[in-house]
């Protein structure tokens, strides 16, 4: 009795090892839109610059009005360029920007492919600077790759599905035209039946010193793989960054099976509590 009640307990330290993260619940199927550019309150935005609104890759453009309002002036509607593959939905001003002069730009709410609903949009503010943009942006790519894999449940499908997760340290940028307004793109360029680079992340630069994260699935994430990354201005001009590329080489799960499945790199405090708990046990059975 008591060796079975050991072994219960052991293993109910090992469940909660293996299964207390909780689940990081996602939307499913919104056709929302995710970065603007230049970002809500910027300043200094260039006198050339174009306007730029990424949208989740479910989104389908219609030609719904883009609404462009000079400071205390009525609303221009305007049709903009939609770019299925990255999701992006740009616009250039209907009239010269004027320096000082502030603006706003509402983005629409698009549908997505399959449904009817519509997802969010949002209403833009900004301020032009002094001067146009006219150099490319300054940005020496990826600096570092490290990768983890996770199990985690699919809110689309219900499903349980193994990804790796790669987080993507970048090097800093700037830019003539400002730097809150970067779009970044990440592109995968070497890996598993990967004939040519491939976009895989696209969005505003983040702070200086962070890294993205960019989940694969397992077909996609074994093996050696690399990763490369530009920035791009609000005038469309890209850094010369796309040439250096980062690669690591990962391996194929499954490392043991459970609730959770990810790379033997680190314990959390809770792992070390239950491991020390069941050897404890162990022990006093033996002493016994």
């Amino acid at each position: 009795m008591r060796r079975r009640a050991l072994l219960a307990l052991s293993s109910a330290l090992l469940a909660t090892e293996l299964c207390s993260a909780p689940a990081v619940a996602a939307p499913c199927g919104r056709p929302d839109l995710l970065d603007a550019v230049p970002p809500d309150g910027a300043e200094n935005v260039p006198t050339n610059a174009r306007l730029f609104a990424r949208y989740a890759s479910i989104a389908e453009y219609l030609g719904e009005d883009i609404l462009f309002t000079p400071d205390g002036e009525a609303p221009i509607s305007v049709k903009g360029s939609f770019d299925a593959t990255e999701g992006m939905l740009s616009v250039d001003p209907p009239e010269a920007l004027v320096s000082g002069k502030s603006y706003s730009v509402s983005w629409p709410r698009l549908r997505g492919f399959g449904t009817a609903n519509l997802g969010r949009g949002k209403d833009v503010n900004f301020r032009v600077g002094d001067g146009s943009d006219e150099a490319p942006p300054v940005f020496a790519g990826v600096r570092a790759v490290d990768w983890d894999v996770t199990r985690d449940q699919d809110d689309c499908t219900d499903r349980l599905e193994r990804r790796y997760v790669f987080d993507i340290e970048l090097e800093p940028a700037s830019d003539d035209g400002g730097r809150d307004s970067l779009m970044l793109v990440v592109f995968q360029t070497r890996g598993p039946g990967l004939s040519a680079p491939k976009p895989v992340s696209v969005r505003r630069l983040p702070a200086e010193g962070q890294a993205v994260t960019v989940r694969q699935t397992i077909n996609d994430g074994a093996g050696e793989v690399c990763f490369a990354a530009i920035v791009r201005d609000l005038t469309g001009k890209a850094s010369a960054s796309g040439a250096r590329e980062v690669c690591i080489e990962t391996v194929e799960p499954p490392f043991f099976e459970g609730c959770a499945v990810r790379a033997p790199t680190r314990q959390s405090s809770s792992g070390a509590f239950a491991w020390t708990a069941l050897l404890a046990l162990l022990w006093a059975r033996r002493r016994r």
